[in-house]
């Protein structure tokens, strides 16, 4: 006889007819090793036993005795069921490798006994699925980390604990290793700029270091750096970076300019992974004559890294040791978060200069063509794709676009003809465009994809565009400026005027109504956060050489801007994002400034606009058009925003310089680009709720880029494959027969839901310290 029981968001087989039955203890989640699937970090059975000791550890792990030994019946050995050894086991694993061991030990009164076998991580390691006396633990050699194997009899466990630290170095890039191929263009002459389609930009990995004094100098630096001016350009100190990303570009500046061979190292505070690599010049620069400035972290590396830092409490950091001339300077280091998500959905967003579409002439650069079109970028892609526009004349222009938080339908006007928009409808295979009746500027989408509320207080029926009959509460208003739905459809916020405005909506009747005054100021492009009761939006300083008598807002000829966050009740908790900005806990500019300007002469839309900020020393307030991630991962929203901040070495030129007809962005690559920040969902308002932001990877370089829309991914039906219950129809992402994460309805009465699962309230969820926020547990934000 057998049942399926549900702990903390995995399923475990219970034999009830065997003698090593199998009991989940405590925590987040429990891994059947038959599998090896994992979900979100365990935690402990709550009978914590006192052994100590070191006890042994096959292939040279070494026990540190004491403390993370937890037992849910009695220790005493002689008398019942014990595991040996009982205290933290620490090995120390080279990545790819599988070695060392730890062999654990099951007796009852003292004599072997077979017993089942867990692993709360399967992905950090392993053990044997048969029933067994011993218990031998194999690291995956990928994933470092804390883990905790329990052992099962009877309905008894007995849990031990194994801390892997992974550890490896390398000299140049693996050639025989996928993820160590450069994503990086082929043609010199955007190389020396760092283009290229997508990416982060940079070079590629460098060569290896073979000259033992160039060696023993990144080993024993001269200097600190100091005096040179050692620095990083980026990314920035105290960011927080997702899970499954490609790595950053570390970009450096320092008075000496070049380099010959740099060292990086990575290593986390809890001690699960630390990695050395050392580098020389990129192959390419002896093709391009350019300086040795940035370099990417490797990406398998950078994977390994992430997943190894233990969840929501851990700080990885980075050191960096640069030489030239037989001397080294360093290191200088930054300590970034990794927050305990791997993020999913789309970025759909606005191109102007694309290579993917070109339907307009006149770019100074390349064959003097460029493209308008919407672009979309799935989380982990090395590229964009075209969603949006192809190539032609101005009607085949598509730009300035709204989209549903279920990512299942985006609303753009037409080049030739901004009274015409058309809706597309959004899936995995591809999209389709219907000419919406009514034309829709900027429309907030409802998160269903099914209504779209115009400026003009108008709400349309999708795909359509027709009128939606018997719509009330918006005659008090005029224009509704940038207006948006909440993502559980209860609400939107809109500009009026100079007054930021949320109501209350109701989809049944089509009624808005409770309206309140939550900012004021030159206000727009409000986004909700996730749990629908907080917003972010765009607060304009200076509209630049436009001006402002229409009241619009804007990203060009030097319009400033910050990202503010507010409630929806009161507009006391007005507060500037400043970490996301680009400023420190007392307003200073945090972000670097190029200690040259950049001379280009270059125009925007027809006004000489190279001469505003060259040196980008105001780039804190360069900031615009936030929007939300529909789904918290890691106790943290994310925005997404334009900014036209130097991105370190890689775009640098003054920061409105991005139109194709006024300056050559073969050669230059423009600053106007999407970023992303963490924001704490447990922030108290009044506070700055953000963290520094990171470069969206995979956007493409040559090209202006803006209005980034974070949805979901299409919902995926029962069968196909997942990493979250978000990415599902059913709102389920279980393991299969074969132990492959498959989106799933096969779920027992009485279940609860893990992390990124469907929920109705928190009570849903398994793990009690869980928040239900748009139907999905989320883990809190930081204290």
């Amino acid at each position: 006889m057998a049942s399926f029981a549900r702990f903390g968001g995995m399923v475990l087989w219970i034999s009830v007819a065997s003698a090593a039955g199998l009991a989940a203890c405590g925590g987040n989640a429990e891994t059947s090793v038959a599998n090896g699937n994992t979900g979100g970090s365990g935690g402990h059975d709550a009978g914590a036993d006192s052994s100590t000791g070191g006890g042994s550890a096959t292939g040279g792990a070494s026990g540190t005795g004491g403390g993370f030994n937890f037992d849910s019946g009695s220790p005493d050995a002689a008398q019942g069921f014990d595991v040996q050894p009982s205290g933290l086991q620490t090995i120390t694993v080279a990545p790819g490798q599988h070695a060392p061991q730890v062999e654990f030990h099951a007796t009852l009164d003292g004599q072997p006994i077979d017993a089942g076998w867990t692993v709360d991580r399967g992905e950090i390691g392993a053990l044997p699925s048969a029933a067994s006396s011993t218990g031998t633990f194999t690291p995956t050699g990928s994933v470092g980390g804390l883990v905790t194997i329990t052992a099962g009899l009877n309905g008894q466990t007995r849990s031990r604990q194994v801390l892997v630290k992974l550890a490896g170095t390398q000299s140049g890039a693996d050639p025989t290793n996928p993820a160590q191929v450069p994503q990086i263009a082929t043609d010199p002459s955007t190389l020396t700029t760092g283009g290229g389609i997508g990416g982060v930009g940079g070079e590629g990995l460098g060569t290896a270091v073979t000259d033992p004094g160039l060696l023993g100098a990144l080993t024993s630096p001269a200097s600190d750096g100091s005096s040179e001016n050692l620095r990083f350009l980026y990314p920035y100190d105290k960011t927080v970076f997702p899970r499954g990303i490609l790595a950053p570009l570390l970009q450096w500046d320092w008075s000496l300019g070049d380099a010959d061979a740099i060292e990086i190292e990575l290593s986390t505070a809890s001690g699960s992974f630390s990695w050395t690599g050392t580098f020389g010049r990129p192959a390419i620069l002896t093709q391009t004559g350019g300086k040795f400035i940035r370099h990417p972290i490797p990406q398998d590396v950078w994977a390994m890294a992430t997943d190894s830092a233990e969840d929501g409490k851990d700080t990885l950091t980075v050191k960096l040791t640069v030489a030239l001339g037989g001397q080294a300077y360093g290191p200088i280091s930054e300590a970034w978060t990794i927050a305990p998500a791997r993020l999913s959905g789309i970025i759909y967003y606005n191109s102007y200069g694309t290579n993917l579409a070109k339907n307009y002439g006149g770019a100074i650069g390349g064959d003097h063509r460029f493209g308008g079109a919407v672009l979309s970028i799935h989380v982990g892609d090395t590229g964009p794709d075209l969603t949006a526009g192809s190539n032609g004349g101005e009607a085949q222009c598509r730009v300035c676009h709204s989209v549903s938080a279920d990512g299942s339908r985006l609303v753009v006007q037409h080049g030739e003809n901004y009274n015409a928009s058309s809706a597309y409808d959004l899936s995995p295979s591809g999209s389709s465009e219907t000419s919406m009746a009514i034309g829709a500027s900027y429309p907030g989408l409802s998160p269903d994809g099914a209504l779209a509320l115009t400026p003009n207080k108008q709400l349309l029926n999708l795909p359509a565009g027709t009128l939606v009959a018997g719509t009330s509460g918006l005659d008090g208003f005029g224009i509704l400026g940038t207006p948006a739905f909440s993502p559980d459809g209860k609400r939107v916020a809109f500009a009026d005027g100079a007054t930021l405005r949320v109501m209350d909506f109701d989809p049944a009747t089509f009624t808005f109504s409770g309206s309140n005054a939550v900012a004021s100021g030159q206000l727009g492009w409000p986004a909700f956060l996730p749990d629908s009761t907080s917003l972010v939006f765009n607060n304009q300083s200076s509209a630049g050489l436009d001006g402002v008598s229409s009241g619009d807002l804007h990203t060009r000829k030097g319009a400033k801007s910050q990202i503010y966050w507010t409630t929806v009740a009161s507009a006391a908790d007005v507060t500037p994002l400043n970490a996301l900005n680009g400023l420190d806990a007392g307003g200073t500019a945090y972000l670097p400034k190029l200690s040259t300007p950049v001379s280009l002469s270059c125009t925007g839309d027809g006004a000489q606009v190279g001469n505003i900020d060259p040196d980008h020393g105001d780039d804190a307030n360069l900031n615009y058009e936030p929007t939300v991630s529909p789904i918290a991962g890691g106790g943290f929203a994310w925005v997404v925003f334009t900014s036209r901040r130097m991105y370190g070495s890689v775009a640098n030129i003054p920061p409105f310089c991005s139109d194709p007809r006024g300056v050559d962005l073969f050669t230059n690559v423009t600053t106007k680009k999407l970023w992303v920040a963490a924001v704490d969902l447990s922030a108290k308002p009044g506070t700055d709720a953000s963290h520094p932001a990171f470069y969206l990877p995979a956007q493409e370089l040559l090209a202006g880029n803006s209005r980034g829309f974070w949805v979901r991914d299409p919902c995926r039906a029962d069968g196909q494959s997942c990493q979250s219950g978000d990415q599902c129809c059913n709102g389920y992402c279980q393991p299969n027969a074969d132990g492959a994460l498959v989106c799933s309805n096969d779920i027992p009465d009485n279940h609860c839901s893990g992390l990124q699962e469907k929920c109705s309230t928190a009570a849903d969820c398994c793990d009690k310290t869980n928040l239900c926020i748009n139907g999905f547990c989320a883990q809190k934000g930081p204290a």
